[in-house]
């Protein structure tokens, strides 16, 4: 099998990607020993859309100097759609309730559920649980934007997920799933990971009549809006307890919005206009191999071989995916 230029920088960008995201972790961990989990959130989204709002407003200013107005890439709906030629403001009464779909299903429950969740269940349910995310998406795009679920596509998800139980090594006995204790509590996480599948999915039909800055920034703003009655009657927010936040607080709260709702999903959103959700949603599965690594580096964590295996067999899912796959638009 031979790997192109292309499927190389993909996977790199993907294994990028997952780096920067495994490194949300333990800055949320930081952070939430200040704040609540929606505190958090709110301030992740409203940093990362101030982050990114220069980058937007520059994109917009030299697409007018070009004399048009900004396009998304070439994606799913093809370069040569009619209405491709003239954009929409993103101000119509469709696109903002698009986007408030997108903030209050896509962005607001994916963080919040799984902080309360994760608070009141294990760490190695919320992990397991976890695992749900790409067999979620996947059958997600085939019914919102028609991806083809090929016979690969199952294989490689397959490969990958064994990756990660060999990495993972699961105590299988005290797990407790359907223990009545953590019933609710997994139930919480099921659905954060149900809303990070529907908003990649979600991401991948804007994609087709906003750029990626567009779909982020806006996003971002109302999942930050959507926020607003939950910091009001969930988790009343007050002024006066930002003084206490100290220099690692806000260290973690620049690594949430600036590394991993920043710079990463800039990243993931260009991706997703290179291949099938379905197909980049498999390096997920990357992510529990890249924290033991960072956390091997930073925190001097002892790395084993079956760590080592139960990576490589990830990685190869991941390259097996993108390699012998092309996009359902192709």
């Amino acid at each position: 099998m031979r790997i192109s230029r292309r499927v190389v920088g993909d996977v790199a960008l993907l294994v990028l990607v997952n780096t920067m995201w495994a490194a949300q972790y333990a800055a949320y961990k930081t952070a939430t020993a200040r704040m609540g989990p929606v505190t958090v959130s709110t301030w992740a989204f409203l940093i990362a859309a101030v982050t990114l709002l220069p980058f937007l407003a520059r994109e917009r200013r030299a697409s007018s100097a070009a004399g048009g107005s900004a396009s998304p890439p070439d994606g799913p709906e093809g370069p040569d759609r009619p209405d491709r030629q003239v954009r929409q403001s993103p101000w119509t009464i469709r696109n903002l309730a698009d986007f408030l779909v997108l903030g209050i299903l896509g962005l607001v429950p994916a963080s919040v559920l799984l902080a309360w969740g994760t608070d009141r269940s294990t760490a190695s349910n919320a992990a397991l649980i976890y695992l749900t995310i790409p067999i979620i998406t996947a059958l997600l795009a085939s019914v919102m934007v028609h991806e083809k679920m090929t016979a690969v596509r199952w294989a490689s998800l397959v490969v990958a997920l064994a990756g990660v139980l060999i990495l993972s090594d699961f105590d299988w006995r005290h797990l407790g799933l359907a223990s009545g204790k953590y019933a609710f509590a997994n139930f919480l996480i099921l659905l954060a990971c149900a809303s990070s599948s529907f908003y990649n999915v979600f991401c991948k039909k804007l994609l087709g009549r906003f750029t990626p800055f567009e779909v982020l920034v806006y996003g971002y703003l109302c999942a930050v809006i959507a926020s607003v009655p939950l910091l009001v009657w969930v988790e009343p927010f007050r002024w006066s307890e930002v003084q206490t936040y100290n220099a690692a607080t806000w260290i973690a709260l620049l690594v949430l919005s600036v590394v991993s709702w920043g710079l990463a999903m800039v990243l993931w959103m260009y991706l997703l206009t290179r291949l099938d959700v379905s197909q980049a949603s498999v390096s997920v599965y990357l992510l529990p191999f890249l924290g033991v690594l960072i956390s091997s580096l930073t925190l001097r964590e002892r790395i084993t071989s079956t760590m080592i295996l139960g990576g490589a067999v990830t990685l190869v899912g991941t390259i097996l995916v993108t390699s012998t796959e092309t996009t359902s638009e192709s």
